[in-house]
């Protein structure tokens, strides 16, 4: 199942390169703008710093939410309009500042709370120090599921918030994997300047990812007489993946460079 989601998402982006460049040529054009901003804002005045930054962390937000929902399009083989990804705007702007306000809040706790448990040069305060860490990693581990289950649940919020966490639990091993994956994808990044795979390159490999581990729970919702830790190690992933197989059929590298020569 991993090889061919690397494979599809691969072959996702390839056909969707101009527009997810043209995303990320946005979310390039807000980050530089915001921080020239925001660096104005804190010359100024501290709080008023906090505030434009905080609103562009928003502004940033929205966007990627508008752009999630197009890319979990993208890797249910559909091709939206670019205007439908503006126009998705006023459906997602409440959940991205509710995210927005979560995430700020988890960052304060791992720059100020863990560092003042450690000053305190005790057992309780390492001990309280480390829980928190880890309870930051599994609070990143787990959001890594949070838009795409936003995208193709259609969930609110505290709904998705929650199904992500549960996502995570039952996924561990894959959600490693997914983090290990999307840090060979920020290496890319890097070096392409954030444009490609950049932030909408992410959010397709986490909606192609989510995707394709659905079928495993269709799966065993359609067989519940079965012991479900054995049925887990059961899972006939080639069946399940057969359509979509078909779907992308054989591709060659003449293909995705000149398909139209095919």
């Amino acid at each position: 199942m991993i090889w061919f989601f690397i494979k599809k998402n691969f072959f996702d982006g390839w056909d969707n390169l101009l527009t997810i460049v043209l995303y990320n040529g946005v979310f390039l054009a807000l980050a530089i703008t915001g921080f020239f901003t925001i660096g104005v804002a804190f010359n100024v005045n501290l709080l008023l710093g906090f505030v434009v930054l905080f609103l562009f962390l928003c502004l940033f937000m929205i966007f990627v939410f508008a752009v999630n929902q197009t890319t979990a399009k993208y890797a249910d083989y559909k091709a939206p309009a670019i205007k439908d990804t503006f126009l998705e705007i006023p459906l997602v702007w409440k959940d991205a500042l509710l995210l927005s306000i979560y995430i700020v809040f988890w960052i304060i706790i791992g720059v100020y709370v863990i560092p003042f448990y450690l000053r305190l040069g005790n057992l309780l305060g390492l001990f309280l120090a480390s829980l928190i860490f880890w309870l930051l990693v599994v609070v990143i581990l787990s959001l890594q599921w949070y838009f795409p289950i936003r995208a193709q649940l259609g969930d609110k919020f505290k709904k998705a918030m929650k199904k992500s966490f549960i996502l995570f639990f039952d996924n561990v091993g894959f959600s490693f994997f997914m983090f290990l994956y999307s840090i060979l994808l920020l290496i890319l990044t890097v070096f392409s300047m954030t444009i490609i795979p950049g932030i909408s390159g992410f959010l397709l490999a986490y909606n192609n990812a989510f995707r394709l581990r659905l079928y495993k729970y269709d799966w065993l919702e359609a067989h519940p007489e079965l012991d479900r830790k054995k049925a887990v190690k059961q899972i006939p992933w080639d069946e399940l993946l057969a359509e979509d197989k078909e779907t992308i059929g054989p591709r060659t590298l003449k293909n995705l460079i000149f398909p139209w020569k095919d």
